[in-house]
């Protein structure tokens, strides 16, 4: 059927920015605030002088957001692979940032408080004991199994991040997005979550493994890499529900249907990261199914999210494109301007197509 004059289809607005960063940028305001409201209860101590910590945060949270319009106008019409891939992946680098900051605020919110106390006492419920001192003291001088639990341990940076990377080089580029959207929405609702909750894990909770530290454990390579990390970082918080097993769940389950061939790799690797957790005394034991329960819960609630993130995102690249002449986002694929909303209208070189092999068809006689 012809189109009536004045309604021919219009070609798609290509994606200005993606639905996750809509997310990044209502968070970075959070800890913006967040951050901002704890001013003048800690200093930051650099070389030749000192400042408050929680305002130099609170104008960097403030300031990401505008860094990350930056580099969207910078990347966004370029199409080399590499640059693709930052434009895709940059916001991974940004979850150590907003993890920090959620356990520096469930402290200070509280004075250094925390809930600890009533998770150890469920653990001494459940099992007489206290796994997170007894399970590793029982294996402690087998320098092959500290290894292997240490090496689990981190495996959970591999996990969360590799998923998008394998779909991305396999030029499953929308695939990639959505994965990237699930477990970076993941994380931002646990940030948010463990900045009001404080538990701070049996290794600031018992005075034995605060002593202890992890000195007395031996191993090889990753040993001694996250020995080092646990020693520099504050990681006294976040400890309920155990976001590696929240979050590794979720990747795990994203990977059974992006990425089935890793499964074989990932899941013996994956058991052994929940239970790490408790060996390496960052969780109590009931932080773990806690964790496969949220995980599961966000496996199927996140992608509601996304919805709202597309249209956000389609308003948000209007404007930027029309009143400040962004570009839109280079072509990821052959034929397939970038764009996440299924119900987009489709290109105009596309409908041009189409409407000319409908003439050739009615010079052929066809119906």
């Amino acid at each position: 059927m012809p189109l009536a004059e004045g309604h021919r289809p219009q070609a798609p607005q290509a994606a200005v920015l993606q639905p996750i960063e809509i997310l990044a940028f209502a968070l970075n305001l959070f800890f913006a605030v967040c951050s901002l409201a704890n001013i003048g209860k800690i200093r930051l101590d650099l070389p030749g002088f000192s400042l408050d910590r929680e305002l130099a945060l609170g104008l960097v949270f403030l300031a990401l957001t505008p860094l990350t319009l930056l580099l969207a106008r910078l990347l966004n019409p370029r199409t080399t692979l590499m640059a693709r891939f930052l434009r895709l992946c940059y916001i991974q680098a940004l979850y150590l940032l907003y993890f920090g900051e959620s356990i520096r605020l469930s402290q200070l919110w509280y004075g250094g408080a925390s809930l600890d106390a009533f998770f150890a006492g469920l653990d001494g419920l459940l099992f007489g004991l206290q796994p997170a001192i007894e399970f590793s003291r029982r294996l402690q001088d087998l320098r092959w199994v500290n290894e292997l639990f240490f090496f689990s341990y981190f495996f959970f940076y591999i996990l969360v991040a590799t998923g998008v990377w394998a779909l991305f080089f396999r030029r499953r580029f929308r695939e990639a997005e959505r994965f990237l959207f699930t477990i970076s929405a993941a994380f931002f609702l646990m940030y948010v979550w463990f900045t009001f909750f404080p538990v701070q894990g049996p290794k600031y909770y018992f005075p034995e493994l605060r002593a202890a530290w992890y000195g007395h454990f031996r191993g090889y390579l990753f040993t001694g890499l996250m020995k080092a990390a646990f020693g520099r970082l504050n990681l006294a918080g976040a400890a309920f529900p155990s976001s590696h097993v929240a979050v590794a769940l979720v990747a795990l389950l994203l990977n059974w249907k992006h990425n089935r061939f890793l499964v074989p790799l990932y899941l013996p690797l994956t058991l052994l990261l929940c239970a790490s957790t408790v060996y390496l005394y960052a969780h109590y034991f009931v932080d773990v199914p806690a964790g496969l329960l949220v995980g599961l819960a966000l496996h199927f609630l996140v992608p509601r999210l996304r919805p709202a993130a597309e249209r956000a995102a389609e308003r948000a690249g209007s404007f930027l494109a029309e009143r400040l002449g962004f570009p839109a986002m280079a072509e990821m694929a052959a034929g397939a301007p970038v764009k996440f909303r299924s119900s987009c209208i489709r290109p105009s070189s596309v409908i041009s197509r189409e409407n000319r092999g409908r003439g050739r068809a009615r010079r052929r006689g066809s119906p």
